[in-house]
């Protein structure tokens, strides 16, 4: 009972800068097409989902002043879970981080250049001054 309270604790305390999600559906009902945001696919370590979405919140922070980006968390028990993590902790498991572009456009960032990733992510895909198009090129979701 304990650990469970931890548990929840720790995934409110994210939950405050970070929508969460149960799966795809929500993420289509909630993305934009000329939307940039980025997607915590939290796993079982409280401590460790906490640190990367410090991770995350510090790294945003180095993005341009106008840079708009939606965050959302999805927790191991949400209904759409399996679905989602089925497409990413390719890196170090989960936690993971997934950047979402548009309505589709799901790519998952490596952690140890998180800052990097997230910064040339935003410049390639999410500016709207700079959008590069052919992350469906990229994307997990349709080609996993």
């Amino acid at each position: 009972m304990i650990i469970l309270l931890f548990f929840s604790l720790g995934i409110f305390q994210i939950q405050s800068e970070f929508t969460p999600v149960s799966g795809f559906s929500d993420l289509d009902d909630f993305t934009t097409p000329t939307g940039f945001g980025l997607l915590l696919v939290l796993g079982d370590d409280t401590t460790a989902n906490q640190s990367m979405a410090e991770q995350i919140l510090i790294s945003i922070d180095s993005l341009p002043e106008y840079a708009s980006v939606d965050l959302w968390c999805i927790a191991p028990d949400a209904s759409g879970y399996v679905e989602v993590a089925d497409l990413s902790g390719y890196y170090n498991g989960y936690p993971s981080i997934v950047i979402l572009v548009g309505h589709c456009g799901f790519l998952e960032l490596d952690p140890q250049y998180l800052t990097s990733e997230i910064i040339d992510s935003w410049f390639t895909w999410g500016d709207p001054d700079s959008r590069i198009t052919g992350i469906c090129n990229f994307c997990r979701r349709c080609n996993p």
